[in-house]
């Protein structure tokens, strides 16, 4: 699992660190038919670049992990992420202030329009 503080490199992209990392309460309890019960852990990770590779940084991360025969493996492929799952990181990534106030109004008002 990934923690706060790491240093790594991203291929094309340059060095970072892991500024912060928000993950769920409780891993997501899934079943497959051909492994059984296995255990979705998603997170969301906020990186600071040594260069940043855009004006916009790209410094959210979306890696995940999963536990199958009770062994933890770093997820390979894009996550599919469940809304009870995705809402608890998201409501999480904006306590730990991981969004500008920008963003969050331009969220918001998308939000309010959706929603009234």
């Amino acid at each position: 699992m990934i923690e706060k503080g790491y240093q790594s490199r991203a291929k094309y992209w340059g060095n970072y660190t892991v500024k912060d990392v928000v993950k769920l309460r409780n891993k997501v309890e899934c079943y497959s038919q051909e492994k059984g019960k296995v255990f979705f852990n998603p997170t969301i990770v906020k990186l600071e670049w040594e260069n940043p590779p855009s004006e916009d940084k790209h410094d959210l991360w979306f890696p995940y992990w999963i536990t199958i025969e009770d062994k933890e493996k770093y997820g390979q492929f894009a996550p599919m992420i469940g809304e009870k799952a995705l809402s608890e990181l998201l409501q999480n990534v904006i306590k730990q202030d991981f969004f500008s106030r920008n963003f969050l109004t331009q969220l918001k008002d998308s939000i309010a329009q959706k929603v009234d």
